[in-house]
């Protein structure tokens, strides 16, 4: 069952040095790990227009070939990132789902947040907090990670870890809370599976990082 949760959104009493070294680590971490697996389809509640559409963020647009979570997502333009309407997230319809041909075992989240910032004329699109639920081919729920909170202006990807879930063909993601904008969404989503030893250690180690720092 899963017991494990990571992500690079920091409580905030770590000061600015600690919370870099950490988002390094866990950076690190999720580069060791085993290679992303992209969704093979997705769909929206809600898509601002057919040039902002949820397949956006399963196909690479807005990211070099070859990228890894440690990859700079480009700036928010026409085609490279999910956009909804206005209102959805007060409507409950700021959420996608995410499915795979061929069940997968899943013990990550990468997700490239929004960059609409300074760039749009309504910015901070951004997701401040979200749900991702893991489900089964007959829609039962094999696992929640609830409450996740993700930083805004952040250009690579977020990394949220858990332990690993089996017989997962499909996940929903839901915008709980964003920076502020009544549009919302992403830039980009990958998951991996099982963790290679590297990433372990490495995850043991920023834990460790946690665990001194709290002293």
């Amino acid at each position: 069952m899963p017991i494990l949760s990571l992500s690079r959104s920091f409580p905030s009493n770590l000061t600015s040095s600690f919370r870099s070294a950490l988002f390094v680590a866990t950076s690190i971490a999720s580069s060791a790990s085993a290679q992303m697996i992209a969704p093979n389809s997705a769909t929206a509640a809600s898509e601002f227009n057919s040039n902002y559409v949820i397949t956006n963020v399963i196909n690479g647009s807005g990211l070099l070939a070859g990228f890894t979570p440690l990859s700079e997502h480009a700036s928010y333009v026409v085609g490279n990132h999910w956009t909804t309407q206005a209102g959805a997230l007060n409507a409950g319809n700021a959420r996608a789902s995410f499915f795979f041909n061929t069940t997968q075992t899943l013990s990550s989240f990468n997700m490239w947040n929004h960059r609409s910032n300074n760039i749009a004329s309504d910015p901070f699109y951004a997701v401040a907090e979200f749900d991702l639920i893991l489900r089964d081919s007959s829609g039962g729920v094999l696992f929640s990670l609830l409450n996740q909170t993700a930083l805004p202006n952040v250009l690579v990807a977020q990394n949220y870890f858990f332990a690993s879930v089996a017989g997962v063909t499909r996940v929903d993601f839901v915008i709980d809370s964003n920076n502020g904008s009544p549009f919302t969404g992403l830039a980009e989503v990958r998951f991996n599976g099982i963790p290679t030893p590297g990433a372990i250690a490495l995850l043991g180690m920023s834990g460790l990082l946690v665990a001194r720092r709290r002293r």
